[in-house]
């Protein structure tokens, strides 16, 4: 049998204040990349994240990604958005580490922006307070969950808030990431966007 060897590039970091996609294992990849191929398209500057020290995470289905930096590598001064997919409940991508939950609240605390989709909202922001009180969504099969942390659940695709937005799972990711862009780019970046991926603009 032949032996492959992989020269893993060394760890990336922002030039300033960039998008961020949280990564652990059993993540989401279509809620993981798409948002991350939607923003780079849009222009921003976005890193993925491992949230341990091991740059190559496995996704849901089985893929292996090698992130662009890991957890330790950034502060909270490098970050405008930390953006989280979702996963199954048993997975670490949705069962943070206490150090990372206290990275996660001290970039919220700081008026940070975060964005989360599918089991994130309930799951990872919801045992640090995050959802408490705020209008939002998430995986509806996670609603008792999600309301369980505080969180006062809406069943649209995709609820926008002044830092926060998030989004319900796999299916809503495309608008997940407009949305994203949006609140970065501002309005006539999305509408460009839209017309150039041809995806037909839901909110008109």
């Amino acid at each position: 049998m032949t032996e492959i060897s992989i020269k893993i590039p060394a760890p990336t970091k922002p030039s300033g204040k960039a998008a961020m996609v949280m990564l652990g294992t059993g993540f989401d990849e279509i809620e993981a990349l798409a948002p991350v191929d939607v923003m780079r398209r849009a222009g921003m500057e976005v890193y993925t994240v491992s949230m341990t020290e091991n740059r190559i995470v496995r996704g849901a289905t089985g893929n292996l990604m090698v992130a662009d930096t890991t957890i330790s590598e950034i502060t909270t001064e490098m970050v405008d958005w930390l953006i989280f997919p979702g996963a199954d409940k048993s997975e670490d991508a949705v069962n943070l580490a206490e150090e990372v939950q206290t990275f996660v609240r001290g970039h919220w605390d700081k008026d940070g922006r975060i964005a989360a989709i599918c089991a994130a909202p309930a799951l990872v922001l919801g045992p640090i307070g995050i959802i408490d009180g705020i209008v939002a969504t998430g995986y509806p099969f996670l609603k008792e969950e999600f309301e369980k942390h505080g969180g006062r659940y809406c069943s649209e695709d995709v609820v926008v808030s002044d830092r926060l937005i998030t989004s319900q799972g796999p299916g809503t990711t495309i608008e997940f990431a407009m949305a994203i862009v949006r609140a970065t780019k501002g309005e006539e970046t999305e509408r460009a966007l839209r017309e150039g991926m041809v995806i037909a603009d839901t909110q008109n």
